[in-house]
């Protein structure tokens, strides 16, 4: 044997050749499966319940009138809503398990093209792939043919796997517009008796009224809490003023803070030269991003220990 053929044959018996697995947890897929036909049953439950409810409210003139054509028009939108959300999760339940049969199929064609070398070539497996140890050409040529075979099997597999995830991807962006629409708005509120400000009520009088000094800072926590509306107690009509104006200092665009401010007494303020100045509540509301304002009123509740008020604004969420 010439030196050429003798490291052929060192070089044949080390060569190695991985053939993997599809790799697919079908388990999971089908857990995936079951619970997007779960929620389709659901959301059909949920339009056949409401038309049930309505045409029982609405049938032989039980509830008539403008009140009646409002909710009927809101029904009829949210049940074609409800149902246009069942075939969207019925399509990815659909998707799921094309999934399941395309990579079961392709799994298979790969199994039977491996048991046709497996026997013929020493290899050792795991989960995931085989390992072959060609000896010569011909087990050479077997594994290479195995292969190529695989990739075939694997690029098929992929295509039909991608037209399934489009199925998927168009009705999750359909799921995500109805989300969206029919969401409840909700409003973050803070109540706090902030006692004149920061210095509050010092009992030996001195820093007290000093809150118009300390609205940059209540401001600060009151948007780092990503509030909406905040009612505060015990606030002097400048210190009000102030915080609007720090408010809206750090207000993003398209947002904007209105103070609306209710009168209970007068107090002394000592920095003031004055003296005294407007006490009572204020309630702040960011308006902006589907919430406005409207109607506000104060409301005299008497002396007490000391006059006091309560201030009313009504909130709009769109």
């Amino acid at each position: 044997m010439s030196p050429n053929n003798v490291c052929d044959s060192l070089i044949r018996m080390v060569q190695t050749v991985t053939v993997l697995n599809l790799g697919a947890n079908l388990g999971r897929l089908a857990a995936y499966e079951s619970a997007w036909k779960a929620q389709q049953e659901k959301l059909s439950w949920a339009a056949d319940t409401i038309n049930a409810a309505a045409n029982r409210a609405l049938g032989d003139d039980v509830w008539a009138g403008p009140a009646a054509g409002r909710y009927d028009t809101h029904r009829r939108e949210l049940v074609a809503d409800l149902d246009d959300c069942a075939e969207s999760t019925g399509k990815i339940a659909g998707a799921l398990g094309a999934c399941i049969a395309t990579l079961r199929f392709h799994q298979g064609l790969l199994d039977t093209a491996r048991s046709k070398v497996e026997p013929l070539v020493r290899n050792y497996t795991d989960e995931h792939k085989v390992v072959f140890f060609p000896e010569d050409d011909e087990q050479t040529q077997l594994v290479e043919d195995l292969d190529s075979a695989y990739y075939g099997i694997r690029s098929r597999a992929d295509s039909a796997l991608n037209h399934q995830l489009e199925v998927i991807e168009s009705a999750v962006t359909r799921l995500q517009a109805a989300d969206t629409a029919w969401s409840k708005r909700t409003l973050r509120m803070l109540n706090w008796n902030i006692q004149q400000g920061g210095d509050g009520n010092n009992p030996t009088g001195f820093g007290q009224g000093t809150q118009i000094h300390d609205m940059d800072e209540l401001a600060r926590r009151i948007i780092d809490g990503r509030v909406d509306v905040a009612t505060l107690q015990e606030v002097f009509r400048d210190g009000a003023d102030e915080l609007g104006r720090q408010l809206n200092k750090l207000a993003p665009p398209g947002e904007t803070w209105e103070v609306h401010f209710g009168p209970a007494s007068e107090r002394t303020q000592f920095y003031r030269p004055w003296g005294s100045d407007d006490f009572g509540n204020v309630v702040l509301v960011r308006v902006g991003d589907g919430v406005s304002t409207g109607p506000v009123s104060v409301t005299d509740l008497g002396p007490g220990d000391e006059p006091r008020s309560a201030t009313r604004v009504r909130v709009n969420v769109d």
